[in-house]
């Protein structure tokens, strides 16, 4: 590969319906080479790529390794002007987008601070609106760059795990991320890509007299009958890094014949979360194991991500005929692996019968379900394909919703009804959702509210399902603070850690002598600062007020008199 100096990232659309009929390739787009510069004046090695399979999501840009340090300078790839300045204590941090002229969108995350006429900008507007996290939408003409104009600092800021810059390029007009790679941007690849795992499902059958999924090995004859799918596990590295990265593309070839093919060019944001139809998510829960699935659901909205689909890459194994499959794994490279093995149809099962008092809710449709105690109501398109429904009420009270390991697309409504709760407590209410992940029970805390008669939220995962009370403020740790502490020199910051054990912290506000003063909060720290200095408090005595409140409104406050020399 030729290794350019430009760096530029897009995104794929994606439909939101389902498709069973066979998939054509894709028509080609291309990009512009050559109009980017590189984001950073250091030798990029990359610790993510475009489309790697995270937590709910595609990733949605190439992550460019800092050497573990922050405060590299960061570099307006082209020219254009900022249109969207992005403050926040989680996701992407500090970042800024640019608008360039041939019609993408540059994005700078988790960066540690803005140049200067970009921070008073943005301060500015923190001031105005007595806010921390900010999203500012400049016009064309307010704050304009130049190709190397230095636009801020690399950092590790908002939801981060670690120094380093997240770059993506998109679609201007449809903020969809698009493969950097497409635009030049290169890193050295010379290494194939990794088969870690060959995997069979049978959906309607058995493979090798099993109804589960089963390991299949390289060069293997199997025996399987009904219909069938296929899985991998597959990751790929670039020169110098050790980490494992995404795919760029899989082909799945049967007797020779192409039969799927799922290929990281471009993402859609509304329907990113369909990763988890994509992959193996009941192994992803219970073992944090990344396997493909190269066989498509009914309402798997990821349509521009597959061409080359024959019956969804559902294999209906005829009995007595030997199928030959190969599957070929792509880096962006052009570095392949493949493997081939056998699968022979044997007499394909009885269907078994669906009960009569089976529940059936339809991908394609709006589902609603009512117990005594419970409703929900599941919009369409929220599952990928149809399920029989379970519900159970515990002798606790608590409601077992379907299964936790079969992923859901977005929210849905669930209103419970709330038992042995004073009225006085109705507007503390919570939902409250516990599940199993590899193997430990796990809560997550439901914003609801008080609606005839029952309490009710959304949420988009199955799980366990019951009511909580909220009474619970806010916890102010202070760190180099106490009553009549001295602030000197350069470096007179207060520090605080906060958290919150229920409904998560809704927001904070620190005033010094009675005015608001700007605090930044990194949230996966829980780290809450004041820069003494920077907001402009005089020397002298002080007083400051901490406050900092929950989603339910419980309000927690610290107080206390400082000096600054």
């Amino acid at each position: 590969m030729k290794n350019l100096n430009i760096l530029v990232l897009s995104l794929l659309t994606f439909c939101a319906c389902g498709q069973s009929q066979n998939t054509q390739a894709n028509p080609k787009i291309e990009y512009p080479k050559g109009d980017f510069r590189n984001p950073l004046g250091i030798t990029n090695f990359l610790s993510g790529n475009f489309g790697e399979l995270r937590n709910n999501h595609f990733h949605s840009g190439i992550d460019i390794k800092t050497n573990q340090k922050e405060g590299y300078n960061l570099y307006a790839v082209g020219d254009g002007f900022i249109s969207r300045i992005n403050v926040s204590p989680r996701g992407y941090g500090n970042a800024i987008y640019i608008d360039h002229p041939n019609g993408y969108t540059s994005v700078y995350a988790h960066m540690q601070k803005f140049s200067k006429e970009i921070e008073e900008f943005t301060r500015a507007h923190q001031y105005k609106n007595e806010s921390f996290a900010v999203e500012i939408y400049p016009k064309k003409d307010e704050l304009k760059v130049k190709a190397g104009d230095i636009i801020g600092l690399s950092g590790n800021s908002g939801g981060s795990a670690g120094p380093h810059l997240h770059f993506e390029i998109r679609d201007t007009k449809t903020e969809e991320p698009i493969n950097p790679f497409l635009f030049g941007f290169d890193v050295p690849d010379t290494s194939a890509p990794m088969i870690n795992g060959l995997y069979i499902y049978p959906i309607n059958g058995n493979v090798n007299g099993k109804t589960s999924r089963q390991v299949v090995a390289s060069g293997a004859s199997v025996s399987a009958s009904g219909k069938v799918g296929l899985g991998i596990k597959t990751y790929d590295k670039h020169n110098g890094a050790d980490n494992m990265n995404g795919i760029y593309q899989i082909n799945v070839f049967v007797d020779n014949n192409p039969y799927y093919t799922y290929t990281n060019d471009r993402l859609n944001f509304s329907t990113t979360r369909a990763i988890n139809c994509l992959v193996d998510y009941e192994d992803r829960l219970k073992n944090n194991s990344w396997v493909y699935q190269l066989y498509r659901k009914e309402g798997d909205p990821l349509h521009q991500m597959y061409s080359n689909v024959v019956n969804n890459g559902i294999i209906d194994l005829e009995e007595g005929r030997t199928y030959d499959i190969k599957i070929e794994v792509r880096d962006y490279a052009g570095n392949k692996k493949e493997v081939k093995y056998k699968i022979t149809g044997k007499t394909p099962p009885a269907e078994k019968p669906i009960s009569s008092d089976a529940i059936i809710f339809q991908w394609d449709q709006e589902n609603h379900f009512k117990r005594e105690g419970i409703e929900l109501m599941l919009p369409k398109g929220i599952i990928y394909e149809d399920l029989e429904f379970k519900y159970k009420l515990a002798d606790n009270g608590k409601h077992w919703v379907h299964d936790w390991n079969i992923p859901v697309h977005s929210y849905y409504t669930i209103a419970i009804e709330p038992k042995d709760v004073p009225t006085a407590q109705l507007d503390k209410a919570i939902l409250v959702r516990e599940y199993q992940q590899r193997g430990a029970w796990k809560k997550e805390f439901i914003t609801a509210e008080y609606k005839n008669g029952k309490i009710v939220g959304e949420a988009r995962d199955f799980g366990v399902f019951s009511v909580a009370i909220d009474n619970t403020k806010p916890t102010i740790t202070p760190v180099n603070i106490k009553e009549n502490s001295t602030f000197t020199g350069a470096k007179a910051t207060i520090r605080f850690t906060i958290s919150d054990s229920q409904s998560g912290i809704e927001g904070f506000a620190a005033y010094i002598d009675g005015k608001w003063t700007l605090t930044t909060y990194d949230q996966k720290s829980k780290s809450l600062t004041i820069d003494l200095n920077r907001e402009g408090i005089t020397n002298g005595k002080h007083q400051l007020e901490l406050k900092v409140w929950d989603e339910k409104n419980n309000t927690a406050t610290y107080t206390a008199n400082f000096t600054k020399n």
